[in-house]
């Protein structure tokens, strides 16, 4: 949800009234608050402002894992269950508010599914709480079907390298930019 919040990149959503005040205002969008909200309510700090998306996904990520390793010895405090509390009400609210803003498919750029070779690979978001995510192939014939997270974990070396690749084409582009 972090993540995805960080990913909104202003605070107009479908269906919500946007004030246009010539007042001035807060360059920092309402959803980044939010997923800073949600981090502050599991007891990590806020993600720096000019951060990626993908150092929000990581912060979000080790905040996350840090809260699974001690939850319980957390939660079984006054302090800990006090913290609990607030992060499910700040999830409840980041829910209610970008209740729409999830879609239920999102296309997985530069893979094919594994068992077609299509480049039709989706990942579905949870429908309803406590649903899984998964991936999904596009193709109807083809019925792939398989956990995000095992998707994930199989996939990550291809996904390093793929992130590689970008890197240095981007390097090659400043480089022929500078000359």
């Amino acid at each position: 949800m972090v993540a995805h919040l960080r990913s909104i990149e202003g605070n107009g959503q479908p269906l919500e009234r946007v004030s246009i005040s010539v007042e001035g205002t807060i360059l920092i969008p309402d959803s980044w608050l939010a997923a800073d909200d949600i981090l502050d309510g599991l007891g990590a700090p806020p993600i720096p402002a000019r951060a990626s998306l993908d150092e929000a996904i990581g912060v979000a990520h080790d905040s996350i894992q840090t809260w699974a390793a001690t939850g319980d010895q957390r939660i079984s405090t006054i302090d800990g269950a006090l913290q609990a509390v607030v992060f499910t009400k700040r999830m409840k609210r980041a829910l209610a508010r970008w209740k729409g803003a999830e879609a239920e498919l999102r296309h997985i750029p530069h893979m094919r599914c594994p068992n077609c070779l299509q480049p039709h690979l989706w990942r579905r978001a949870p429908l309803f709480f406590k649903d899984s995510i998964d991936v999904v192939c596009g193709t109807p014939e083809c019925g792939y079907f398989r956990d995000w997270f095992d998707w994930q974990a199989q996939y990550a070396p291809v996904f390093e390298q793929l992130e590689k690749d970008m890197k240095r084409r981007e390097k090659e582009s400043r480089r022929k930019k500078l000359e």
